[in-house]
């Protein structure tokens, strides 16, 4: 009778050991090495490394190593500065990256920012400057707290550079010692190039696979509407500009802006434009005196379409004007990089009503009489 419990017992103990080892293999995942799949942007690169370590070449094309918190770095990157991850406490320096942190539900890991509250329209932030839980670090395009942001001590500062202020910004905080990454969205010459740089900032939140789902599904919504509005005729001719000190600024050929236009199903009429600069309001009504949409490049300012004319009486002639089509932006437009989709989606709807009558704008607005 013993031997047959001890038999029994033996069995069960088996038993027990290859559920546990099969447990084991299950839970053990092995490190996808290689590069990251980049369909759009161009101004980064991530590439998987062993162990669940990552080496980013950010937007400045500085090589940094990011390592898992309370692991090794490996050797043969030793020379290369170390961010461990997932970063914890993070200043950001634009609110386009913080737009991105919002579908990666990390906006909870700003503590800093040189943007007013009263500027912010993603309510977390504002709600977290009120609260204090978020340090004012600067003020707009103005210098930097470099005392504040060292002593709030961040895992990691996002900016990106490219003007006087920004490249002196990059160059205190490297001096500093203070670890950044550049993330220069703005550079894409694609509206879902900038938007992929989600993938930059989830590589330091070790949330890669969220942010492949939110890109791969914005870009699915922006195929669906481009094959929509493919055949349809005739596309609406559109004009997109700025009008600023009697000279009108429009989007180059390659830019993102004309690149929206076109996925949206309309006809850029400045999509021959390759960096002449400014243009004369007397080329732009030249140019733009037919168009069928007019969409007023800013954000402040415009409360009506007399706002627009008064900035050059020969604009009251463009036949948008005439007609009220004329449609500026939202004011959290410049805060809503994670939303392209919904850009891409409103213009559609603008330019092709009867192709998305039910569609309710919610990155551009319908400027009044």
């Amino acid at each position: 009778m013993f031997n047959k419990q001890n038999k029994a017992f033996l069995i069960i103990a088996l038993m027990l050991s290859l559920v546990l080892l099969a447990g084991c293999s299950q839970g053990k995942t092995e490190t996808k090495t290689g590069s990251v799949d980049l369909k759009y942007a161009t101004k980064f690169k991530i590439e998987n490394l062993a162990d669940n370590c990552k080496k980013v070449t950010d937007g400045k094309g500085r090589e940094l190593l990011l390592v898992p918190r309370g692991q090794e770095a490996p050797s043969e990157y030793k020379d290369l500065p170390v961010i461990n991850t997932p970063v914890e406490r993070v200043v950001v320096l634009s609110t386009t990256d913080a737009s991105l942190l919002r579908p990666l539900d990390e906006l909870g890991s700003i503590i800093g920012t040189n943007t007013e509250k009263e500027t912010w329209q993603i309510d977390e932030v504002k709600k977290g400057l009120e609260s204090g839980k978020i340090e004012l670090v600067g003020s707009g395009s103005g210098p930097l707290d470099y005392e504040k942001i060292l002593a709030l001590k961040p895992d990691l500062v996002f900016l990106s550079i490219g003007g006087p202020i920004t490249d002196e910004a990059f160059q205190k905080l490297e001096e500093l010692k203070i670890p950044m990454v550049v993330d220069n969205h703005w550079l894409e010459d694609h509206p879902l190039g900038r938007m992929e740089a989600v993938k930059l900032l989830a590589a330091f939140y070790d949330k890669g696979e969220k942010a492949d789902k939110v890109f791969d599904n914005a870009v699915k919504k922006t195929e669906e509407i481009a094959k929509k509005v493919a055949d349809a005729k005739p596309q609406p001719k559109v004009l997109w500009g700025l009008v600023y000190q009697g000279k009108v600024y429009v989007p180059d050929a390659d830019s993102y802006v004309a690149k929206m236009i076109e996925m949206a199903g309309g006809d850029y009429l400045f999509k021959d434009k390759k960096g002449e600069g400014a243009i004369t309001l007397e080329e732009f009504y030249a140019r733009g005196k037919d168009a069928d949409v007019f969409i007023y490049d800013t954000r402040t300012g415009i409360t009506s379409i007399t706002k627009i004319t008064e900035q050059g009486k020969v604009l009251a002639d463009l036949k948008t004007i005439k007609e009220g089509n004329v449609w500026t932006f939202q004011p959290w437009y410049w805060q809503s990089l994670d939303k392209t989709d919904e850009m891409i989606a409103d213009l559609g709807a603008i330019f092709h009503p009867d192709i998305f009558p039910d569609t309710e704008l919610k990155q551009f607005l319908k400027v009044p009489n």
